[in-house]
C-alpha cells in the first residue's frame, strides 16, 4: 500500500472515530442509552488507540514541531494535573451500587422480594405468570440461571405493577 493512502486513512479514521467516541462518552456521562453506547464506546475506543498510533506514526515529522512550543507544555501540565486529581480522588474499594445490586441478586427470594415491597408469594406468582421455574429458597440470580435469562429481566418483571 502507498504511504499516502495509509497516512490519509489513519488521519480520517482518527477524526471519525474520535467523533463517535467523544459523542458516546458524553452520552454515557449523562446516562443516555447507556445500554447501547457502552459497548460501542469501549470497542471504538480500542480502535481509536490503534488509528491514533498510526496517525502519530505517519505525521511524526510535522507533530514534532509542536513539542517545543510553550502552549504544548502548558496544556501538558494541565492534562497531567487534572488526570492526577481524578486518580487521587478515586477511593479504593467496591462501587456501592454494584455491592447493593450484587447483594440483592444473591439474597434468598424471601429477602429480595421485600425490597420490591412484595411478599415472597406475590413474587413467585409474578414469575410463574411469566412461565419461570421458581423455588422458594432460590435467589434472583439462581432463578435467572435456571431459566436462562438475565436477572435484570426478572427484576423488571417483579417491579412492574
Amino acid at each position: 500500500m502507498k504511504k499516502s493512502f495509509l497516512k490519509e486513512s489513519a488521519t480520517s479514521l482518527t477524526a471519525l472515530i474520535f467523533l463517535v467516541v467523544g459523542i458516546t462518552g458524553v452520552m454515557m456521562y449523562f446516562h443516555i442509552l447507556d445500554k447501547y453506547t457502552e459497548a460501542l464506546h469501549e470497542n471504538l475506543g480500542l480502535a481509536f488507540v490503534v488509528v491514533a498510533v498510526l496517525h502519530v506514526f505517519y505525521n511524526w515529522s510535522s507533530m514534532k514541531r509542536y513539542f517545543p512550543k510553550k502552549l504544548f507544555h502548558v496544556f501538558s501540565v494541565i492534562v497531567l494535573v487534572v488526570s492526577l486529581a481524578f486518580i487521587v480522588s478515586v477511593k479504593e474499594g467496591e462501587n456501592p451500587k454494584k455491592t447493593i445490586i450484587h447483594s440483592t441478586l444473591k439474597a434468598p427470594l424471601a429477602v429480595s422480594s421485600a425490597l420490591f415491597g412484595k411478599d415472597v408469594a406475590e413474587v413467585i406468582e409474578v414469575l410463574k405468570v411469566h412461565n419461570l421455574q421458581v423455588s422458594k429458597g432460590s435467589s434472583l440470580d439462581e432463578i435467572a440461571k435456571e431459566n436462562k435469562i438475565s436477572p435484570f429481566e426478572i427484576v423488571d418483571m417483579i417491579s412492574k405493577k
